[in-house]
């Protein structure tokens, strides 16, 4: 099971506001094109998928934020991982493979690795799906 979550330091969370469009002259503003959320606004849908997968509980959840560590504070396992992975992939789109992105990083990052670095991954990658209300797709 997961040890609960430290409250790091950092706050800072990832993935800020986009920066306005430019138009011409006389033209409508287009409307903003968001493809999947800001990273900002999917540390907790993240971190609540991660939190269904090793069956913790919402005060768990409360704990974990952007600079919550995924191995160093959560303690998540290999097999949390895949589970976490494939759950991503089921909410975000096919291009979700968090196992295949931690693999790709080297000791120190994986140990150093954080929900809203995960988030990130997620915004840069996702294909558009946005959670619903209840969490549900």
């Amino acid at each position: 099971m997961i040890a609960g979550a430290a409250a790091p330091g950092g706050r800072g969370a990832p993935g800020g506001p986009a920066a306005p469009a430019s138009t011409a002259p006389g033209a409508a503003p287009a409307a903003p094109v968001s493809p999947v959320p800001p990273a900002a606004a999917l540390i907790r849908p993240v971190a609540d998928l991660l939190r269904e997968v090793v069956g913790e509980d919402d005060a768990w959840l409360d704990r974990v934020d952007a600079g919550t560590r995924v191995d160093g504070d959560l303690l998540v396992e290999s097999h949390e991982l895949a589970a976490w992975s494939l759950a991503l992939r089921g909410r975000y789109g096919e291009r979700i493979d968090l196992v295949a992105y931690v693999a790709g990083l080297d000791i120190d990052r994986i140990i150093a690795l954080t929900v809203g670095e995960v988030a990130a991954y997620v915004a840069a990658r996702g294909d558009g799906a946005t959670p619903a209300a209840d969490g549900a797709r």
